[in-house]
């Protein structure tokens, strides 16, 4: 009877202790959700129309940097939000902080935002009319020639140098602002207004397909492939905890494989990680 009692003893501080466990698990889950429901905020982004990095908002494919972004977050919570905007126009609000956070190519030569890990990576290349493309290895080949490209963007160093020293001469540069930028250099091109047009080789092609107009063009590479990163906002305080949470959701998606299977979606499997 004794070693019964012992065994039934045993059994019933263990049981005690289980439920205790349970009730401790328990109270971390809830303390743990708690937590991300207090921290989990609408984040506010703004791009160029900039597709397939960032493309309309209303389709399935709203673009690779919007649904990479979506993801990495979501783990914390928050729910993204993003409207396509001027280039000039977005880099305005994100500076003063009408908006949490901008998306973009070039995006380190921006003074004053906060900083993710890389994204992925562009390319820029130059758009000929077809049959008319040439190497440009040295600035002074632009020089007889009308060179399209988007006012506010942030271009490797060389062709950035060339386009400031040239903004105010149309015969040699020709910026354009507002929306659907790439369509509008591309028409330009082809009717003659300009003689090449600066873009995102993925951009380029993307939209030129769309268009119609893969046929009647040449797209050639120019630079070195360049980081495209999410700058968040200096005018808030959140900004910070944001990067280190991207930049950790980044990280999981990476290793979970999914951070490839968008890149395939959006055809851009061999860009640079």
């Amino acid at each position: 009877m004794w070693g019964i009692r012992v065994v039934t003893t045993a059994l019933s501080e263990l049981t005690s202790l289980l439920s205790l466990i349970g009730v401790l698990v328990l109270s971390g889950l809830v303390s743990f959700t708690a937590g991300r429901a207090v921290h989990a905020d609408v984040i506010e982004l703004r791009a160029g129309h900039w597709c397939p990095y960032v493309c309309r908002s209303d389709t399935s494919h709203p673009g690779l940097l919007i649904e990479l972004t979506r993801e990495a977050l979501a783990p914390f919570g928050h729910e993204i939000r993003y409207e396509t905007l001027s280039w000039s126009r977005s880099l305005t609000l994100v500076h003063t902080g009408a908006v949490n956070g901008l998306l973009g190519p070039e995006m380190y030569k921006i003074s004053g935002l906060t900083f993710t890990q890389p994204i992925t990576h562009h390319q820029e290349a130059l758009a000929f009319r077809r049959g008319e493309a040439r190497p440009v290895q040295v600035l002074q080949a632009l020089q007889d020639l009308q060179l399209g490209a988007v006012q506010d963007y942030r271009y490797s160093n060389r062709l950035a140098q060339y386009i400031a020293e040239n903004r105010n001469r149309p015969s040699r540069v020709q910026l354009i602002n507002g929306g659907d930028t790439v369509a509008r250099n591309l028409k330009k091109l082809l009717n003659h207004r300009v003689d090449l047009v600066l873009e995102a080789q993925a951009v380029l092609v993307h939209r030129a397909r769309q268009l119609g107009l893969s046929d009647l063009i040449d797209i050639q590479s120019y630079s070195m492939p360049q980081a495209i990163r999410l700058g968040f906002s200096p005018a808030l305080p959140s900004s910070a905890r944001y990067v280190q949470q991207f930049n950790a959701g980044l990280a999981q998606l990476k290793h979970s494989g999914r951070y490839h299977e968008i890149l395939v979606r959006y055809g851009q499997a061999g860009a640079l990680q």
